[in-house]
C-alpha cells in the first residue's frame, strides 16, 4: 500500500474545510445578532427601572468626615492651651511728682521705678512711696498715724499742726496707683491705754472710691476739740501680746502699749509701714513677768515693809485716822485743781479764738500741773527710815521683743514667701525741742531691726504764741 502524506499547499479545499468555513460563518452571525440583542435589551431593561439603585453603601465617604471632623478638634484644643499659658502683659503705672506744704517743709507722695525685668523681656514696676522725705518701695503700705495729744502741745502747733499732717497723708493717698494695696491706722496711747482705729479692717486696693473714704476718714482726725484722739477702737490683736508684770508702784505695763500700735500694724501683713508718731519706748524698758516664787517672795517684803511704816508712824503720832485724813484731803485739792484747769482752758480758748490764735489742746490734768492749781494738804505724813522693796524685773530687749513675735512673722509673712516688713519711723518735734541721743538709739535701733527701715525726725513746726 502506497501511503499519502498531506500537503496544505498542495491540496484543495475539500468538503470538511468547506463544511468548517460555512459552520463559522453561521456561528459569527449568530453571535453578532445575539449581542446585538442583549445590549438593547439591557438597554431598554435600565430604562424601564423607575429609581436607580441603592446608595445605601456609602460608609467610605462618612468615615471620611469623621476624620475631618477629628482633627479640627484637635487643632482647636493646641490653640486653647497656648492662650492658657501665655505670658503676662506688662503693667504700667504713671510717674507722679508730688508737691508738699512748705509748713512742714517735706510731704508724701509716690513715683513708678523698674527695678526687675523678666526673663520674658518683660518689666515690672514698683511702686516707691514718699512720706516726709522717706522713701521706700511697696505693693502694700500701712500709714499708722498717732493722734494723741501730746502731738499738738503748745510747742507743736497746736490743732493747726495736724492740718498739715492731714492733708500729706490725703495727698499720698490720692497719688497711689490702683495696684497697691493700703490702709490707714489712727493711734492714741497718751492716756494710758491703745486706741486703735482702722480705716479698714484689712488692706485694700487704692481705687477711687477707696481714696474718697479714706479722705473723709482723715477729716476728722484732730480737727476740732472735740475730736482730738483716734476716735472709737475697733481693732482687738490677733497673736498674744508681750506678758509683762501687774502693773504696781515699780512698773506700769502701759509703758508697752506702743508695742500694741506695732504689732497691730504687723498683723495687717504690709510689706511697707510707716510711723508717724512723738517717741518710742526702748524696748528695754519692757519687763518680762515673775515667775510664782518670785511673785511670792516679793509680796513677802511688802507685807514687812508695810507693817514697819504702820509702826513708825504710829510711834510718831501719825494714827490711822490722820492717814485718812490727808487721803481725803489730797483728793479734794485734786478735784479743785482739775475744776481750776477746766475753767481756766474755757476761757483761754475763747480768748485765743477772738485773736484768731491755735487752741490749748492739752487736758486738765497737763493744764492743773502748768499753772499750779494743785495745792498740797500743809500738813503731811511723818518721815520714815524704812527702804522700800525694790522690784526689779528682767528686761526683753530687742532680742526677746523680736523672739517673742516669731510666730507672728511667720504666719502672716514667711507662710506666704513674703519677707519681714520695712518699718519707718517720723518722729515730730517742735521748732525748739531737741532729740537726745538716747532718743536717736532707741529708733535708729528699732528700724534698722525692722528690715533696716529708715527713721527722720521731723522739727520746724511753729509754735503757738500771740
Amino acid at each position: 500500500m502506497k501511503l499519502h502524506y498531506f500537503k496544505a499547499k498542495r491540496e484543495k479545499h475539500g468538503l470538511l474545510y468547506q463544511v468548517f468555513v460555512v459552520v463559522a460563518i453561521i456561528q459569527i452571525t449568530l453571535l453578532v445578532t445575539f449581542s446585538s440583542y442583549i445590549v438593547s435589551q439591557s438597554i431598554i431593561e435600565d430604562q424601564v427601572f423607575e429609581a436607580p439603585p441603592s446608595t445605601e453603601k456609602i460608609e467610605p465617604a462618612q468615615q471620611e468626615h469623621r476624620v475631618r471632623v477629628e482633627r479640627q478638634r484637635k487643632k482647636s484644643s493646641n490653640l486653647t492651651k497656648r492662650i492658657q499659658i501665655s505670658n503676662p502683659s506688662q503693667i504700667n503705672t504713671p510717674e507722679i511728682n508730688v508737691t508738699l506744704p512748705a509748713s512742714i517743709m517735706v510731704g508724701g507722695g509716690i513715683s513708678t521705678t523698674t527695678n526687675i525685668e523678666m526673663k520674658g523681656k518683660f518689666d515690672i514696676m514698683t511702686t516707691s512711696v514718699e512720706l516726709f522725705d522717706i522713701r521706700s518701695k511697696t505693693e502694700k503700705v500701712l500709714i499708722c498715724i498717732d493722734t494723741g495729744s501730746y502731738l499738738m502741745t503748745e510747742a507743736r502747733g497746736g490743732l493747726d499742726t495736724y492740718k498739715v499732717i492731714r492733708e500729706d497723708i490725703k495727698n499720698l493717698v490720692n497719688k497711689l496707683p490702683s495696684t497697691v494695696l493700703f490702709n490707714l491706722m489712727a493711734f492714741d496711747t497718751s492716756r494710758g491705754g491703745s486706741v486703735m482705729n482702722f480705716f479698714q479692717s484689712t488692706l485694700v486696693s487704692a481705687t477711687n472710691f477707696n481714696k474718697r473714704i479714706a479722705a473723709d476718714w482723715i477729716d476728722p482726725l484732730n480737727a476740732t476739740l472735740k475730736t482730738i484722739g483716734a476716735g472709737r477702737n475697733n481693732y482687738t490683736l490677733k497673736f498674744p501680746f508681750l506678758p509683762q508684770p501687774p502693773r504696781s508702784p515699780d512698773y506700769n505695763p502701759a509703758i508697752s502699749n506702743i508695742y500694741r500700735i506695732y504689732q497691730a500694724a504687723l498683723e495687717q501683713g504690709a510689706d511697707t509701714i510707716f510711723i508717724l508718731t512723738t517717741g518710742w519706748v526702748d524696748w528695754d524698758k519692757i519687763k518680762q513677768p515673775w515667775t510664782d516664787s518670785e511673785i511670792n517672795r516679793y509680796r513677802r517684803a511688802m507685807e514687812n515693809y508695810d507693817k514697819e511704816v504702820a509702826r513708825q508712824r504710829k510711834a510718831a503720832g501719825w494714827t490711822d485716822e490722820k492717814q485718812q485724813e490727808y487721803d481725803s484731803a489730797v483728793a479734794k485739792a485734786r478735784a479743785e485743781g482739775i475744776k481750776k484747769a477746766r475753767d481756766w482752758i474755757k476761757d483761754e480758748n475763747e480768748r485765743r479764738q477772738k485773736k484768731g490764735l491755735s487752741l490749748y489742746t492739752g487736758t486738765p490734768e497737763q493744764a492743773m500741773r502748768e499753772n499750779k492749781f494743785f495745792v498740797p494738804p500743809k500738813e503731811k505724813p511723818p518721815s520714815i527710815k524704812v527702804k522700800k522693796p525694790v522690784a526689779e524685773f528682767k528686761s526683753y530687749g530687742k532680742s526677746g521683743v523680736l523672739k517673742f513675735y516669731e510666730p507672728l512673722f511667720k504666719k502672716v509673712y514667711f507662710e506666704k514667701n513674703m519677707r519681714a516688713p520695712t518699718v519707718n519711723m517720723i518722729l515730730f518735734r517742735g521748732k525748739d525741742e531737741q532729740i537726745t541721743p538716747a532718743e536717736q538709739r532707741v529708733i535708729r535701733e528699732f528700724t534698722n531691726a525692722n528690715n533696716s527701715g529708715r527713721s527722720r525726725v521731723l522739727k520746724g513746726i511753729t509754735p503757738v504764741n500771740e
